[in-house]
């Protein structure tokens, strides 16, 4: 299991340079209060007003029925203005179509700043599979409210799907079969709650183990044939992987 941590929020790290992983749940982790492919409706139509579509890239986008996952980069650095007409503007659309008048979520987005090539596949596979951990679907590409569909389609979207310039667009490097093989492999044991814990940090990054006081060797390894399969190469596996 991951070691205890203090999970203290700290001031936003303002950057357009790296990724952030961003995760926004419902008031009361209660579901929305409209049917999820009525809110995937609202969700998409904001993402493609200015004000949200000008200020972020977006690499990944999964909405589940209580919280929606996103993994996406700043183009100015104002990860907050973006986020903020986001928040809002989906409150008050639901609000609207339901009559409601209450807050729609729990509290802030919660963020995390991605820094290494590792760290941002781990990060993709996590939100992807998302709807496979909570036994929705079989399989990734099962899922409907997924960006996953536009890595191959880009029409599924009604706006862009950007690869993180350090990975490229990595469901295109010549064997999907192969990389959807990977997304659809869980991690073992209790693996998954290594990649929770590290998206708590400012910082992503993986915990090492309470007991070998080590990342465990797996994050490492189970990348070895994702790389094998790149178009070129890759230098970011942190230095933390030990044996």
């Amino acid at each position: 299991m991951p070691s205890e941590t203090n999970m203290a929020r700290t001031p936003l790290i303002r950057t357009p340079h790296q990724p952030y992983h961003i995760t926004c749940r419902s008031n009361n982790k209660e579901w929305f209060y409209l049917p999820v492919p009525e809110f995937w409706e609202i969700l998409l139509e904001i993402f493609c007003r200015p004000e949200v579509h000008s200020e972020l890239k977006v690499h990944a986008l999964v909405l589940m029925s209580n919280h929606f996952h996103l993994l996406a980069s700043s183009t100015t650095g104002s990860l907050d203005r973006a986020m903020c007409y986001l928040l809002r503007e989906v409150c008050r659309e639901v609000n609207r179509r339901t009559s409601r008048i209450n807050h729609l979520f729990g509290g802030p987005y919660k963020w995390s700043l991605i820094n290494n090539t590792s760290y941002y596949l781990h990060c993709l596979k996590y939100i992807y599979r998302n709807p496979v951990a909570a036994g929705l679907v079989d399989c990734v590409q099962d899922y409907a409210f997924s960006s996953i569909h536009a890595h191959r389609n880009p029409s599924a979207l009604p706006f862009a799907i950007y690869p993180w310039k350090w990975a490229g667009d990595w469901l295109k490097w010549g064997d999907y079969q192969s990389i959807l093989n990977w997304l659809n492999t869980p991690y073992p044991h209790d693996l998954g709650d290594y990649i929770r814990t590290a998206s708590r940090y400012a910082h992503f990054r993986i915990p090492r183990n309470r007991n070998t006081r080590k990342v465990p060797s797996f994050f490492g390894q189970d990348l070895s044939e994702m790389y094998r399969i790149a178009p070129y190469s890759f230098d970011e596996i942190p230095s933390d992987y030990q044996k």
